[in-house]
């Protein structure tokens, strides 16, 4: 029989589901209690996932999850300001923690909970699942080691229906959402260009659209990098559809990351310093945040997502915020 740990969820919204049917296929996880305040979302879950019904404890809190010594480990799914403190509340307590994104909210609450982990011994990540796909292994790989030069150039482009989508939901709140889309979908995005080329940001500035609602739906920013690469943001939240864009320039060559529109499904391109293209291969499938976490856990891997992206992103974030409304550049941490 393979060693257990043994899971409590905390939040059983539509994230959730992502990540239960992640984790019943994963033999060595079980999960062994849950957590919401709304009674519908708990119903809701155990509808969906039968093999739950009557295995689960159904915890009027999480404090009473984080009580129970048959949880070893927790997953974070509530709404964003909630994250601080179900996380805090975690590792003081003694569980590994899974944080659904953003982090946090704050960058001082970002700070607090990572001083926290690392006094903790427990394994701690952010659920970003790009870290463990492999298109953006691949150009974090080309990138660190230098394949394009010098990183010159990053453009990120994110496309949404987010404001409809989302609307009438605690996502378009201040109070539980912490912010508009450049915080919910838009953390993905700046998460991804951080952590591939492991450049940091210096300065932002940035323009940002409510569209009549409580939070930012469409971001336009741009930013300068510690390595005095430029880069541009643009987080759009009333797209009639999907869409994604990442570009990479360097010195020596440029990666650009779309949807796979070609014959061959490849979502990954790169060319040389003079354009020719590079030959990439084929990418495998990669990995999910889940199974990540296990294998940290179990001692049989390193923690793909650690909580210092949380803070890089929040910083970049808070940055932005700052801009829009100020109306000039913001110094970024």
């Amino acid at each position: 029989m393979p060693q257990k740990v043994r899971i409590g969820l905390i939040g059983c919204g539509g994230m959730a589901n992502a990540h239960i049917r992640q984790l019943q296929a994963i033999p060595e996880a079980q999960i062994t209690a849950i957590t919401d305040p709304s009674e519908a979302a708990i119903k809701r879950t155990l509808e969906r996932w039968p093999a739950l019904r009557g295995k689960v404890a159904n915890c009027p809190t999480h404090e009473d999850l984080l009580a129970r010594a048959d949880v070893d480990a927790v997953q974070i799914h509530s709404p964003h300001t909630l994250h601080f403190q179900q996380a805090m509340d975690a590792l003081a307590a003694g569980k590994h923690v899974l944080i659904e994104k953003p982090m946090v909210c704050r960058t001082d609450h970002a700070r607090a909970l990572i001083e926290r982990w690392k006094a903790s011994g427990k394994v701690a990540l952010i659920s970003y699942q790009r870290h463990l796909q492999e298109e953006f292994r691949y150009a974090r790989e080309v990138i660190q080691s230098g394949g394009l030069g010098q990183v010159q150039y990053i453009a990120a482009l994110q496309a949404q229906d987010w404001l409809r989508l989302a609307r009438a939901t605690w996502r378009q709140t201040q109070e539980l959402g912490g912010g508009g889309q450049i915080t919910d979908s838009g953390s993905h995005l700046i998460d991804i260009i951080l952590w591939v080329t492991g450049e940091r940001a210096a300065e932002v500035h940035a323009y940002q659209d409510c569209l009549g609602t409580p939070v930012d739906i469409n971001t336009a920013a741009a930013i300068k990098f510690q390595s005095g690469a430029l880069g541009t943001i643009s987080v759009i939240g009333n797209a009639p559809s999907w869409w994604e864009d990442i570009t990479f320039i360097g010195s020596e060559g440029a990666i650009y990351i779309r949807p796979p529109v070609t014959d061959s499904g490849q979502p990954l391109h790169r060319f040389d310093a003079v354009g020719k293209p590079v030959e990439v291969g084929v990418l495998g499938k990669g990995s999910n945040p889940d199974r990540n976490f296990i294998d940290a856990i179990l001692g049989r891997g390193e923690v793909q997502a650690p909580l210092t992206c949380g803070l890089a992103v929040i910083e970049l974030t808070e940055a932005a915020w700052r801009s829009a409304e100020s109306g000039k550049p913001e110094k970024v941490g």
